[in-house]
């Protein structure tokens, strides 16, 4: 999986994620086809109508919702860990149900 963070400063948050979206593309290896996270970070250093309008950049470049994090302040750091575990936890195979297992 990729957790794609995305400096929420600079100039043009959406331009930064279409960058290293065609690094990943040119690079090959399956990059690109491998489950993302898009997460809009060093919110601490923006106002909110930045993370208004950078968010709102990411999400057209992305078509994924961003997340918003700080690692400085520990915002949203939480929400993106949830995300990367139900990532995880969906890409896991389901477990065969153990022999003499009691099932209501």
């Amino acid at each position: 999986m990729l957790l794609h963070l995305v400096d929420g400063s600079c100039e043009h948050a959406g331009e930064a994620y279409k960058t290293v979206r065609a690094e990943l593309n040119a690079y090959g290896e399956g990059l690109t086809d491998k489950p993302e996270i898009v997460a809009l970070s060093k919110a601490d250093v923006l106002t909110p109508e930045q993370i208004k309008q950078q968010t709102a950049r990411l999400k057209r470049a992305s078509k994924k919702t961003p997340l918003i994090l700080s690692s400085a302040t520990r915002q949203g750091v939480t929400e993106v860990l949830r995300a990367l575990a139900k990532v995880v936890d969906d890409s896991r195979p389901a477990e065969p149900a153990q022999a003499g297992a009691w099932h209501p």
